[in-house]
């Protein structure tokens, strides 16, 4: 019963479709496996995420709702992404801090060392 529905919805989907409409085509399940089967069709890859260059980090900031705005539409102007332009304005900051003060160095936390207190029982 349902592929009796099934097979009428589709012929009355597919002759809207068309310009003229067609009498319907008797549609066995045999037939229409062949019919699926012959045709070679390519189905596209899908495509992964690109590799980045460098491991980044997702952050959460509050910034005021009035630069946002103006930096949400420099964005759609300029076809640019706003974690580009805020990417920029950190390296930017940076690059003059460690000209004015020296290289920053960055300590390697501590955090996720269990496997040493675990040996040492």
């Amino acid at each position: 019963m349902a592929k009796k529905n099934l097979n009428s919805s589709i012929q009355n989907l597919m002759s809207g479709l068309v310009s003229t409409p067609k009498e319907p085509q008797n549609l066995n399940p045999s037939t229409l496996e062949s019919s699926i089967s012959t045709d070679t069709v390519e189905t596209p890859k899908k495509r992964g995420p690109k590799p980045r260059k460098e491991v980044t980090e997702q952050i959460s900031t509050v910034v005021l709702k009035s630069d946002m705005e103006k930096l949400r539409v420099v964005c759609q102007l300029e076809g640019c992404a706003i974690k580009d332009i805020i990417g920029a304005g950190i390296s930017s900051f940076l690059k003059r801090y460690e000209k004015k003060y020296g290289e920053i160095q960055v300590k390697k936390s501590n955090q996720g060392r269990i496997n040493d207190i675990i040996d040492s029982f």
